[in-house]
């Protein structure tokens, strides 16, 4: 079988912002006919190219998808706070890869991937007053930021349609990164103190390692799951 020269998929984000920490989830999905181009190239690249995934497969992928995801965000980092992420640190990534990646790779099945990256944002961060957080992600991809209570949302940058509400406990701004893939959230506080961490303890053995500061210097203008899987040149539609 002749395979398309590109896989497509769907991105979702889900970000929600604490006092000291930054939780980052990714939801990558794949249809059924783009799962095929996904299998096989893991059965290429990770697996003995015998037409089939088995589990060995499936966890060198993540293994390999983890690396190569926390490497990414160390060479540069996507979570930006005042302008700057030098006191933003990777803690851990986390991979949850699809139970349907087991078996024929011919066999078509929808693909659901979560990435989970979590973050600890040391002093300075949500200080009283105006502040910004920035995110660079894949463009023309669904995101929501949750921000902890005590925010108001002053304005925003680079996210299309948006929409912002409040239920008493969480702030949450939703639309979609615009084509530039950088997402900014220009926020005030009124106190710190009252603000509590709404992302879960970090328990994991920390993966972090020091990130380029980043300023305004060029970020990346390519897919994050291209980055991931090179070889494969797998693209968000909406962004080839």
């Amino acid at each position: 079988m002749i395979l398309p020269v590109n896989a497509t998929f769907t991105w979702e984000n889900n970000i929600t912002v604490g006092y000291e920490e930054v939780q980052w989830i990714y939801t990558e999905t794949y249809d059924e006919a783009n799962s095929i181009i996904y299998k096989d190239y893991v059965d290429v690249s990770v697996g003995n190219r015998d037409g089939f995934i088995n589990a060995w497969e499936v966890l060198k992928t993540d293994v390999n998808t983890r690396s190569a995801l926390q490497n990414s965000i160390i060479e540069q980092m996507d979570v930006i706070v005042n302008g700057s992420s030098e006191n933003i640190v990777l803690t851990d990534v986390n991979s949850r890869m699809s139970p349907e990646l087991l078996g024929p790779v011919m066999q078509a099945e929808v693909i659901t991937n979560i990435y989970t990256t979590n973050y600890r944002v040391l002093y300075p961060f949500l200080e009283a007053g105006d502040s910004n957080i920035c995110f660079i992600g894949e463009k023309n991809t669904p995101i929501v930021i949750n921000m902890p209570k005590g925010i108001s949302v002053n304005s925003t940058e680079g996210i299309d349609n948006v929409s912002v509400s409040n239920n008493g406990q969480v702030v949450k701004v939703a639309g979609s990164f615009d084509s530039t893939g950088k997402a900014t959230v220009h926020f005030h506080l009124e106190e710190a103190e009252d603000i509590v961490a709404s992302v879960p303890e970090v328990t994991e053995e920390g993966l972090s390692g020091e990130g380029r500061i980043l300023g305004d210097e060029p970020y990346h203008d390519f897919s994050l799951a291209g980055r991931i899987f090179p070889s494969l040149r797998i693209c968000n539609p909406d962004s080839a």
